[in-house]
Formats: C-alpha cells, structure tokens, sequence
C-alpha cells in the first residue's frame, strides 16, 4: 500500500489535503546535496526499466520546480541555477509557488543527479526518473520538481457509442422505446427497452437535469481546459445550435485561449483532442445558453502543461467553474505532480472557483476495463480538491420526462441469441477508492463505506453515448453530427449546473463538494439505482463484426462497481437536478 495524503484544516472552512506523499528511492550519498523523493513515480522502483535511446534522451521536458513559498525571494537564485545547468527557467508563478522551466532530458538528468529509464506502466509508454532527484544545499526554496514523467499521460474521457456507427441511423430513437428492435432473444430479461439513443439535443440535455427554463447562466462565467484548440469550435457550435433553433453564441460569448507552444507529436495530436473540445463547448452552451465560455488549451497532454493551464484559467477570466474532461491512472502521477495540482486547486477555491474533473470511462479499470491489473482510481479526479463526476445511463420520454435512469456500467451481449461477449464490460463510469489521499471529512459519515481512502465519484449525469448527446464537429475525415457521451459529457453538465447556480443566486463557494454532500439526500440530488433496462443497437463495440447487432444491458456485472440506494462509486450522491439545486446549492451547511 501506498502512504496516503493526511488531510488538514485550511482555512477555506473545508478539509483540504496538505502536499506530497513520500515515496521510498535510492539517492547518491552527498552531502552536498538534499534528495527531493517525491519528485519520482512509486513505481520506478519496482518495475524494470531499459535504458533510453539517444532521442530520448535529447527529448525536451517541460516541467515545475516546487518551491517553499516561504523562500520565495529566492526564485532568481534557483533560477540562475537552472540555466547554469542548461535549463530555461519560466516566469514563476507566486500563486501556486512553482517555477515553471524546460529542458532536455540529459541536461535535466545531470542538474538534477537522476537518471531516466523507459517504462511501461498500465499500457500506456513512459520515460521517467529511476532515481530521486536532488538539487545543492545552498538551494533550500525547492521542495519538489513535478512533470518528470515524460508519456501521453491525459486523454480525452469522451466515448462513441458504436464503434462503425453511421452518423444518421434508421434504428436510433429521439427519445426512449420511439424505436424498438423486434430482435430481442427470448432469454433475456429485461424489463425496459429502447433502440440506441440518437444523441440528445440540447434542448434534451438540460431536460436530463430538469433545468428551469428561465435558468440560463446570465452571469456565468464557465471554464473548460483541455488540449490543444481547434479554431472552428464555434463557427461549429453556431451552425448547430441554429439548425436546432437554438440561440448561438453572442459575440464574444466565447473565448478561446489557443496555447502558446503545442507539441503536435504528442498525445494523438490535435486531432485526437478535436472532438473532445466540440463536445465539451456545445454540452456547455447547451446547459447554459447564456453564460459566457472560456477555453483553454494546453500544449501537450502532460501533468505539468494541464496543471498550469488550469493555474492560467484560475488567474483570468474569473470563471464560476472549470471544467475537466480528461483523466490517466492515478498512478502516473508522482507526488510532486499531485503538489503541484492541489496547490493550483486551493488557488482556485481561495478565488471561490469551483473545479470539475471526469471519473473515466474504464469502471474500475480492472481487466474489464482497458487497463490490466487491480482496479483504480483516475487523476486529476482522485484529487479532494476537486469535484470528481461519474456517468448514468438515462433514457427520456417524448415530453422530456425521466423514463428511465441507471447507473452508466455496460454489458454487452449478442442480440441474436443473448450471450455475452466476451469481455462483457465494454465501458462505464470509473469509481473507486485512492490510494494516496485519505478520505475527506464530508465523505467519513457514508453508510455501508469502509477503507479510509478519497472515494470516486461525488456526483453523477449523463454519460452513456446509448443515450449521449449529438455533438456537430470533425469525426472520421468531415464534420458531422456524432452521438457522444462518457464521462467527458457528465462534468461540463454538472459544471454548469453550479455556475447556474452560482449565477442564480449569489452564493460564493470554492471547493463544491462540501455543499454538495450537505444537500445528500434531498431532492436536490437525484438518487441512482439500478434499473432492468438496456439499448439495441445494429452496431456492436468492434467494427466488422461478424455479428453487429448488439444489447447492451445497463449497471450490470461484471464491472465491481454498481450504483446502489444513496452514495456508490458509480454516481456518487447522484444527479444535480431543477429547482431544488439551483435555489440550495452552497446554502445548507
């Protein structure tokens, strides 16, 4: 087991989590010299690495020195030192206390007395210190150095519902059983049915959580962060909403801060980050027509680049909220990246922003999921700072009314003859419990949960692409209409439902989460169990299957985690919904 985060009073009047988490590494003996071992992954140690080709090691880093904002007249010093070294030193940021800086590999290595080895870790390909680092005596302002791991470490938390689906299908369903397939096999029972959604319209996704209709973020200011930008997101979003007869975007409603420096090498590229951004603004602008929207875009998928554009979206613009549709295994972090994230996250609630992070699409990402090994938790979501969203499974009837709801876990099975395909999970809401930070105070009182951990998620929405919602944007070559969902969906749509919140009623909160679990069970927040319900679809999860039409069933094994009465680690306390949120949150205590 892993040393957790002890969690402390701050004094935002909530419990917040105090930094670094220290983790056990071999370093030189020099005297001269003062070992950070925070600054590696818990994993270097245990796993085998191999030695880095010379590209590699001429690979350039973009990471954060730490420094004790106590020492913080000695930035210029630490600075100086840097470059001797053969490292650019950024401005430093006196909110968060970090000075950002660039460099190669080797040239990290030898500043720093570590060296890097290449790693496979969860899947996913990376390049980080076998070694603590350490820096001179006579440097006693840096504690840590955070963005050493060198891997295309956040993606998107979006998911298609189908992996060959046509963009206009004759079987999809505008609303829940408009359609419904007569090939259900006789064995399976199920008691509510519907051919796959064809993806909501906006007017639909503020109907999943009942927003009032006089509620339309005047006011609002929300924030999304992400990768890179694609220049045509609003155009995009405007052509949509105004076929939809839906109000587009007022000029300079949206504003995008395109990054400085992107890497388009990294993380799939741009391209991979694309539909991610178009979901992220039109569910936004859905939500709240009339809040303004504010994108930031990162130049690569790294801890250090998305930390500190987050630190760039909590320092301008003001925003209610900042939401986040990313997410990589919370292990790919090391204890000076999880730092370097909470000290950005307590800026950001010391300005009364309240910050969103998806829960991921993997489950519990077991062997079910796309991840082998024990189940997990995601990053930046594990984080106590930080509101952490989960996904349902949610079917609306023609007048928008709820018809039925569950918890977002798939199984999927063959609609011929109602076997499942193997694996069975094919995608649903991550949840769990962390293993680095401990269990928050407004957490400690959850009936039935033992382990001492953070547990995932806090709150829930919309999130399977069976029912997902209809995004207009590049997809495969052109720019088409494309039902998404995953997580990526949920948390724009609970970001938005505090910043209407917020914008409604003057409330001035910081950290959401408090309040959130103030207002547990009330109707403020739809209660989510599980429901006998599935999707047909004539698409399966594999592209030229040899038998496509796919059932697939809601909030089923054999995915561990499952939603039940009150909080679960699939939709947390459940749903923000009308009225009753809006008008409360942040007002019970």
């Amino acid at each position: 087991m892993r040393s957790r985060v002890p969690l402390g009073i701050f004094a935002l009047g909530a419990v917040l989590v105090s930094t670094g988490v220290i983790a056990i590494h071999s370093t030189p003996i020099d005297p001269n010299r003062v070992a950070l071992p925070d600054s590696v992954p818990s994993w270097s140690d245990d796993r085998t690495g191999t030695p880095l080709a010379a590209a590699d090691r001429e690979l350039d880093i973009r990471f954060s020195v730490i420094i004790d904002e106590k020492r913080a007249d000695d930035v210029p010093e630490v600075a100086a030192w840097l470059t001797r070294n053969g490292l650019q030193a950024g401005d430093y940021r006196a909110s968060a206390g970090i000075l950002p800086a660039t460099g190669t590999v080797d040239a990290v290595s030898a500043a720093f007395a570590t060296s890097f080895q290449a790693y496979e870790v969860g899947g996913t390909d990376a390049i980080a210190p076998h070694s603590a680092l350490s820096v001179p005596t006579e440097l006693p302002a840096v504690v840590g150095v955070s963005g050493l791991i060198q891997a295309d470490t956040f993606r998107p938390t979006l998911s298609s519902p189908r992996a060959a689906a046509p963009v206009v299908s004759p079987d999809c369903a505008t609303y829940w059983g408009e359609k419904l397939s007569d090939q259900w096999p006789a064995g399976l029972d199920i008691e509510k049915r519907s051919n796959s959604l064809c993806g909501y319209t906006p007017a639909q996704l503020r109907a999943v959580q009942q927003v009032p209709a006089d509620v339309t973020g005047v006011g609002a200011t929300i924030a999304i962060v992400a990768a890179y930008d694609d220049l045509d997101v609003e155009a995009n979003t405007n052509t949509y909403f105004t076929a939809q007869g839906e109000q587009p975007f007022a000029p300079g409603q949206y504003v995008s801060h395109s990054p400085s420096n992107p890497d388009p090498t990294r993380c799939g590229g741009p391209s991979s980050w694309t539909e991610e951004q178009h979901l992220d603004v039109q569910a936004v602008h859905a939500m709240a027509p009339d809040a303004r929207v504010i994108y930031w875009g990162s130049d690569d998928c790294t801890t250090t680049s998305m930390f500190t554009r987050i630190l760039d979206a909590v320092e301008n613009g003001d925003p209610d909220v900042i939401s986040l549709s990313f997410g990589a295994l919370e292990e790919l972090d090391t204890a000076d990246d999880r730092t370097l994230l909470n000290r950005v996250l307590v800026e950001a609630a010391a300005r009364n922003i309240s910050v969103f992070s998806s829960a991921g699409n993997d489950g519990d990402y077991s062997n079910f999921g796309d991840h082998a090994g024990g189940a997990e938790v995601t990053s930046p979501a594990s984080s106590p700072y930080i509101t952490a969203v989960g996904g349902t499974s949610t079917g609306l009837n023609q007048d928008g009314s709820l018809a039925v709801e569950a918890g977002w876990e798939t199984q999927t099975r063959f609609a011929r003859n109602g076997a499942i395909i193997p694996p069975g999970f094919v995608f649903g809401s991550g949840g769990g419990e962390s293993v680095v930070y401990d269990r928050p105070s407004w957490q400690l009182d959850l009936p039935g949960q033992t382990g001492t951990g953070r547990l995932l998620p806090d709150v829930a929405s919309l999130a399977d692409p069976n029912t997902g919602f209809t995004v207009y944007g590049p997809h495969a070559g052109s720019t088409q209409y494309v039902s998404h969902g995953g997580t990526s969906l949920a948390t724009p749509m609970v970001a938005s439902m505090v910043a209407l919140a917020k914008a409604k009623t003057g409330v001035e909160v910081g950290l959401a989460t408090p309040s959130l679990y103030a207002l547990a069970g009330t109707d403020a927040l739809r209660d989510v169990t599980p429901a006998s319900a599935a999707t047909w679809s004539p698409n399966g999860t594999e592209k030229d299957a040899l038998y496509p039409e796919t059932i697939f069933v809601w909030d089923a094994k054999p995915q561990s985690l499952q939603s039940s009465r009150g909080w679960d680690n699939v939709t947390g306390l459940g749903v923000p919904t009308g009225s009753s949120f809006i008008e409360n949150f942040g007002r019970l205590k």
